[in-house]
């Protein structure tokens, strides 16, 4: 009886009824069945265990295909492999300090971490305190930023205690993971040259080295987007259930490390589909089935996001995150920066010309001979179909209200773009190989380049200073003070401050509290306040003064503590000594 179930279960035509029923379930809950504000919540307190399970799932089928990952490695392509991907590593992690690199969105990345190690929720803090020598966060949102990157920062707490450098361990170990998938997908058209020309065309890329030492999500995109086209070519090499799995969790997790990553589930699709066709056969895994489940947080968050326009951060001028009315200027935007010989672009102008070379000689050669695709290899395959997905990608942020390549803030956008060219190279120069060394020549030629022209850019790294060297002087000028219960009034952003455990409000909030904030002092809840505030330069002569919004009211008494110039700005700290308050109205 129970191997009659079990056969049962496993026929293909139950397994996509059962699909079909899961499909069908997973648009009613993502789309109708569903409200808002039920959706929050429903992400916000469960959306970790989702992605726990998911991630369990994904790992275990990772680790019964284990033996295949080096199988058919000469000796020589292992040891060629480890040396250029250290080598990059290396040196991507050392021109610049680990710290955050975008603004405040990477400390919104660590604040929802922080919430999902200490509570499992998926939530980033508005506000923390200290409650008898416990630390925590309240007035908690779901933020807009998908949230994978979040999770596996959260088990790096799990597993070595919480610390904020915890988000930047995870980016550096995973910049030899995604590199030795570079080298690996690489290897595969003309073994060890044609691997190292491709780690050597993404590891000499100044953005890729900007996100190894960052707090960002991009790298770990760009892994598992890696991850997705490995595992892809591997489902069509050998259609079968195991390798069904792990293709699908792969793409149900990239789904959820960028915003615009959810579209990879329609290429992924299409590889599924292909597999069948080459198979003639329909190979339905218990993965599989359960895939349009696992994505409905995915589409739960976007219905929130959507409905949410605080979350958006538009300009006043601005009604849509999508339009037309982008699309002119982030082409021009994209141009600039890809061409760009300003060291001030973490872009990579070698990579553009000959990836871009190589991009329309690929496209070319698809477009003149029409391959059969039940004749081409499962990793060209893998990779027309995803690279599509890329394309599409890309094209799709050329919409989007603030997508302009050359905006320092903006130029990760462009890492999936340049992923593509780079193994565009590879594919071609793998291709002309019979005719002459060209992939040692390209090789040779990438190395150059990067040692003269993007190791410089590296080493200045003038496109990491956006806004956060202020709060890195902050940081590193009230650590260097006595301990104390302290309370940082910030005219930036809390979350920094948070994330170390320091309660923290804004400037504007300070104003309406001044009878807390005094009674705070009075009581010693609180031994030291400080002041963050930022001064504009009103002549050529060096004359500042405060900027208007980020006056205090004048009963509150400052003492000067600290002050520091950025660019025309000067940076001042000072500290909060005493409040007057005004007396009560006559009666």
């Amino acid at each position: 009886m129970e191997a009659s179930r079990w056969q049962f279960l496993g026929r293909s035509d139950v397994r996509l009824a059962a699909f079909g029923f899961c499909a069908l379930l997973a648009v009613w809950l993502g789309f109708i069945g569903i409200g808002v504000a039920r959706a929050e919540l429903g992400i916000k307190h469960g959306g970790y265990y989702v992605m726990l399970g998911t991630f369990v799932l994904w790992l275990a089928a990772l680790w019964r295909l284990r033996h295949e990952a080096l199988a058919g490695w000469s000796r020589r392509e292992l040891m060629t492999g480890t040396a250029s991907v250290a080598l990059f590593s290396v040196v991507a992690v050392v021109h610049e300090d680990f710290r955050s690199k975008i603004l405040y969105d990477e400390f919104v990345l660590q604040s929802t971490a922080y919430n999902m190690h200490f509570f499992r929720d998926v939530a980033t803090m508005v506000r923390g305190y200290d409650i008898l020598g416990t630390f925590l966060s309240t007035d908690n949102y779901l933020d807009k930023r998908p949230y994978f990157y979040p999770f596996l920062v959260s088990l790096v707490h799990d597993l070595t205690g919480y610390r904020t450098h915890n988000a930047y361990l995870l980016n550096a170990l995973l910049t030899p993971v995604c590199l030795g998938l570079v080298y690996g997908l690489g290897r595969c058209w003309q073994g060890w040259r044609t691997g190292a020309l491709a780690v050597a065309l993404v590891g000499s890329l100044p953005l890729f080295a900007q996100n190894a030492t960052g707090s960002g999500m991009e790298l770990l995109n760009l892994t598992m987007l890696l991850a997705a086209v490995a595992l892809g070519a591997a489902w069509l090499a050998r259609p079968d259930g195991l390798r069904l799995s792990a293709f699908i969790l792969a793409v149900v997790l990239l789904a959820q490390c960028r915003y615009e990553s959810a579209l990879y589930v329609v290429p992924a699709a299409m590889v599924v589909l292909a597999g069948w066709w080459r198979s003639g056969r329909i190979v339905l895994s218990g993965a599989a089935v359960l895939a349009p489940l696992l994505l409905v947080p995915v589409a739960l968050h976007n219905r929130v996001l959507s409905h949410t326009p605080i979350l958006w951060e538009m300009k006043d001028d601005q009604t849509s995150r999508f339009g037309w009315e982008y699309l002119a200027d982030n082409f021009r935007a994209a141009a600039d920066f890809l061409f760009s010989t300003d060291v001030r672009l973490a872009n990579s102008l070698w990579l553009t010309l000959v990836g871009g070379l190589g991009l329309l000689v690929l496209v070319g050669w698809v477009l003149w001979r029409r391959p059969a695709w039940r004749r081409m290899s499962p990793l060209s395959l893998a990779w027309l179909l995803i690279g599509l997905g890329i394309c599409t990608n890309t094209l799709l942020v050329m919409f989007y209200f603030w997508s302009a390549f050359n905006d320092p803030m903006a130029a990760r956008f462009s890492l999936p773009f340049y992923l593509l060219l780079a193994f565009a190279v590879v594919f071609v120069a793998a291709r002309f190989d019979a005719r002459g060394p060209v992939t040692p020549a390209l090789l040779g030629l990438t190395l150059m380049c990067w040692l003269g022209f993007s190791l410089p850019r590296q080493a200045q790294h003038h496109y990491s200073h956006l806004g956060i060297d202020e709060i890195e002087w902050e940081r590193r000028l009230v650590a260097a003070r006595p301990p104390a219960a302290r309370l940082i009034i910030s005219n930036k952003s809390g979350l920094p401050w948070l994330l170390q455990k320091t309660p923290s409000i804004l400037i504007d909030r300070a104003r309406l509290v001044p009878d807390r904030l005094q009674r705070q002092l009075a009581d010693g809840y609180i031994n030291e306040i400080l002041v963050t505030q930022s001064l504009r330069p009103t002549s050529v002569h060096g004359q500042h003064e405060l900027m208007p919004d980020e006056i205090l009211p004048a009963g509150y008494r400052l003492e000067f503590v600290a002050e520091k110039r950025f660019g025309t700005k000067l940076a001042r700290v000072s500290r909060l000594v005493a409040i007057e308050l005004p007396p009560p109205p006559a009666t």
